[in-house]
């Protein structure tokens, strides 16, 4: 009996941890988004980091991403490359991280938090910033 105890009770403080894994890291992400230390990312800064993030994907440093080097973030290429030349240039990625952080943000208070970066939306805008 107090075997099943110790086992049913250790397997609820895994579960709880597991749980609280995705909250922990989400914060990391925020911590190291938010420069002004206010616990959400804004627009703004989100941008910024995209901007540091198009720069580690352009490693031929032509200023545009195509299908290859744009592979490793979450994005729809074709949805992101609107005049279909092929390349994501700065704007269109600009664009392509305003479109995912509207979505990041459900409750439209022009920041993402720790939650929402929680949620599939927040992880498709993080493979873009970070």
């Amino acid at each position: 009996m107090s075997l099943r105890i110790t086992t049913y009770a250790s397997l609820v403080a895994l579960g709880a941890a597991c749980v609280a894994l995705p909250a922990f890291a989400a914060t990391a992400n925020i911590k190291a988004l938010d420069p002004d230390n206010d616990g959400t990312v804004s627009l703004s800064e989100a941008q910024a980091a995209g901007v540091h993030k198009f720069a580690a994907l352009d490693p031929d440093g032509d200023r545009t991403l195509d299908a290859k080097e744009a592979k490793s973030v979450l994005i729809d290429f074709s949805a992101a490359d609107p005049d279909k030349d092929g390349t994501i240039d700065k704007a269109e990625y600009a664009a392509a991280i305003a479109a995912a952080f509207k979505a990041a943000d459900p409750d439209a208070d022009g920041t993402v938090d720790a939650a929402e970066f929680a949620t599939p939306a927040g992880q498709k805008l993080l493979g873009l910033i970070q």
